[in-house]
Order: structure tokens, then sequence, then C-alpha cells
């Protein structure tokens, strides 16, 4: 191996080490704000502020790599055949998307790639639907929910269709529906509104 081999190979080590280095601070800092405004009940902590992020800081866009970071929740509340089901508890990986041990609370907290010069988010896939729940193993698809699938019968007798909505708006495509913070996600397969 030449000498200018190994010179740029320990210099992309120390720019992949910066940049985790960079991310564990981040969060760190989101984590202990979100703790303090948890067990403190200060409300005017903004533990779920996102921020974009670029490393390293003083090179041309070019030769940045950028990310979106933040603490995000998302509200779900799943009705089947007139009964209510919880999402998982303690489920996920902590990086990324995960539930504790609140009831039907989606904690997402993890890396988004971000356009070095127009800042602007490249990949939404994490926050996906379809990702919720594959990562959280919620039995939701197109066509199936819970083990019913669209035109099945609930022990109510009345068949039933898989229909999700966002913030009180069906979603026709709810498995790309890309979430936000605070969205309240609402599952129905043969609900009886009463």
């Amino acid at each position: 191996m030449t000498n200018k081999t190994s010179k740029q190979q320990s210099k992309k080590a120390t720019r992949t080490n910066i940049l985790i280095l960079v991310f564990a601070l981040a969060l760190i800092i989101i984590s202990m704000s979100y703790l303090a405004a948890h067990f403190t009940g200060e409300s005017g902590i903004k533990s779920e502020e996102a921020l974009t992020f670029c490393q390293p800081e003083n090179v041309s866009p070019d030769q940045q790599k950028c990310f979106f970071t933040g603490h995000w929740h998302t509200q779900f509340d799943v009705k089947i055949c007139d009964e209510t089901k919880l999402l998982p508890y303690e489920t996920g990986d902590l990086f990324k998307l995960h539930t504790h041990v609140e009831t039907d609370k989606v904690h997402w907290h993890g890396l988004l790639p971000v356009d070095p010069e127009t800042k602007e988010i490249t990949d939404y896939s994490d926050l996906q639907l379809r990702n919720v729940f594959a990562q959280l193993k919620v039995p939701v698809t197109e066509n199936e929910a819970y083990g019913y699938k669209n035109g099945d019968k609930c022990p109510t007798g009345r068949a039933g269709e898989v229909k999700v909505s966002v913030n009180g708006e069906e979603q026709k495509d709810f498995m790309n529906y890309r979430f936000k913070n605070h969205d309240k996600v609402s599952i129905r397969f043969n609900y009886e509104y009463r």
C-alpha cells in the first residue's frame, strides 16, 4: 500500500469518525433536553426541534455530508372490528422508529440524508407509514389489518375494509404517507363510530 493511499484512508476514517461523533452528540443533546422536559415539566424546553447539520463544516458543499435529525412523536389509534388494538411496547430501533411504554405513541429520532446545497431532505423513506408498520411489527398492509382482509366480515357480520386517516383526513395511499411530528394516525377496519 502506498503512503498516499494510506493517508487517504486515514482521512476518510477520520471524517467518518467525526460524523459518528457529531450524530451521537446531537442525539445526546436532544435526549437530554427531552428528559429534562419530561421530568421537570418544563414546557419551554424544545426537545423535539429538528436540526440539519453538515460535516465537515469548513469545506465546500460538494465535499460535505448533511443530515436532518430530530425527536418526533406520532400518535396511533387503531380500532379493528370495534376492538382497540395497542401498538407493541418497547419495540423498534432506538435510533430510528420505536415505542416506549406510552400507549400508542411512536418515537422517531434518526438521520435523514440532506442535499448539501439545497438543505432539502433527499430520502423520506424512514418516515413512511410502511416502515412504521414493518419496523414495529404492526400487522397492517393496504389490504389487511390484524388478520382481517378487505371484504372479511367482523364478528358483527359486517364486511370491512382497511382505512387510514391522518389528522382527520383519509389517506388513500397511506403506506407511502410520510408522517410528521405530532401527526395523529387512525387505522380502522369496519369500526362502528358511536
